[in-house]
């Protein structure tokens, strides 16, 4: 499907092509404005996820300018959210009491997700370089819009659009969207460590630590020393795919929420469609998998993306931290600048030498009187408040 849109900040109009499938997608069209940017919004990656994730629906979109010529993409995942998926009682206590437990209990929406439910960052919408972001994110607006009448028509209507999630340099130009009814939300921190050029192997980085947490870190390694570490090919994830899929779980059931879940098929495929860019762990004892961990290279990032534990093990073995380490010895072996370690467990991460950094996403309920109502519920959620622990000698910080 082809409409035309306006943009409102530039006064041009723009064709918008639409597709339900990667299939459908012209690969030369779609790279040619990726090129190698972002490996969340290659078509290998995106493919896995449509392949192994059934009861999701997918819609990709190309911008056309008036010469035909691409010169955007946006990725969208539509979602269905029960309260199976909320930890209830953890959200009725972050919001103070403000929204009763029998309206959460009820919930049951389909949530149009602009990006990735998945990978933390902006993964969805790319525009060529030089295009102002503004102009961007008022056509992925508009196109968020007509996706929104096409459901409605085809009686599967969307609750909510969530458009995210943004980094700093982003806060200035993607504020537009709260002129267009959208609810500004401050989520939990993105924990990042940044290393040192001089870091060339895991010892430079242990050496940069005071001697209380380098003390620590040895004391993860000795609890750790009897895990057998393996690195997982598409060939073992296939032989250990049922205990992955538990590990998983486990985890997110621990969650307060999730957005969706995955599963271990899902891991399988996208390791198959990034290979060495996809890094994945397995913790065993005795033979027995206790845990596995993954994370994403691309440009000078290690994104740490799942972990799945087995807790019966968890404190003897240090395993949760000991997983953390290995993902600071990986980034520093692929030359990465910065390991993003994600939004929970914060004190922890903190513990490693990651840095909060402050993230944003947008929101809006498809009904403008429940939108309203929702505007004093969402400013009760505020991040987490963690102990920053500062493991690194002083001249770190300067």
């Amino acid at each position: 499907m082809t409409v035309s849109l306006e943009s409102v900040s530039s006064h041009v109009n723009y064709d918008v092509e639409f597709f339900d499938s990667i299939e459908n997608v012209n690969p030369l069209m779609w790279d040619s404005i990726l090129g190698n940017r972002n490996i969340y919004l290659s078509i290998p990656y995106l493919r896995a996820l449509e392949t192994s994730l059934k009861t999701y629906d997918f819609k990709y979109i190309l911008f056309y300018n008036q010469a035909k010529e691409p010169i955007g993409i946006s990725y969208c995942q539509i979602i269905k959210i029960t309260s199976a998926d909320i930890d209830t009682a953890a959200l009725v206590q972050r919001m103070g009491g403000m929204l009763p437990l029998n309206i959460i209990k009820r919930i049951d929406l389909r949530v149009l997700i602009c990006g990735n439910a998945f990978a933390s960052g902006e993964n969805g919408f790319l525009f060529n370089k030089g295009f102002e972001t503004q102009h961007a994110i008022n056509l992925v607006n508009k196109a968020i819009e007509e996706i929104h009448y096409n459901e409605k028509k085809r009686g599967k209507k969307i609750s909510i659009t969530m458009i995210k999630e943004f980094w700093p340099a982003s806060f200035e130009a993607i504020g537009y969207l709260k002129d267009k009814g959208c609810l500004e939300i401050n989520i939990d921190v993105n924990m990042v460590l940044t290393l040192r050029e001089e870091w060339t192997q895991f010892d430079d980085y242990l050496n940069a630590m005071n001697s209380k947490f380098r003390t620590k870190a040895k004391q993860v390694f000795q609890k750790s020393s009897r895990i057998e570490i393996r690195k997982f090919t598409e060939e073992t994830i296939r032989i250990h795919l049922d205990e992955i899929d538990t590990l998983y779980h486990t985890m997110v059931d621990r969650a307060n929420f999730s957005f969706g879940r995955l599963n271990a098929t899902t891991l399988l495929l996208v390791k198959k469609a990034l290979g060495d860019d996809f890094y994945f762990n397995g913790y065993f004892i005795d033979n027995k998998l206790i845990g596995f961990s993954t994370a994403t290279h691309f440009d000078n990032v290690l994104d740490g993306n799942f972990i799945g534990l087995d807790y019966d093990f968890n404190q003897e073995f240090a395993m949760y931290q000991r997983m953390l380490y290995d993902f600071v010895a990986h980034a520093i072996q692929v030359k990465a600048t910065y390991v993003r370690i994600g939004r929970t467990a914060e004190e922890i991460k903190s513990g490693i030498g990651a840095l909060p950094v402050e993230m944003k996403f947008y929101a809006k309920h498809r009904n403008k009187i429940k939108n309203a109502l929702l505007k004093p519920f969402i400013n009760k959620l505020e991040p987490n408040n963690f102990e920053l622990r500062k493991p690194f000698k002083s001249e770190y910080y300067r």
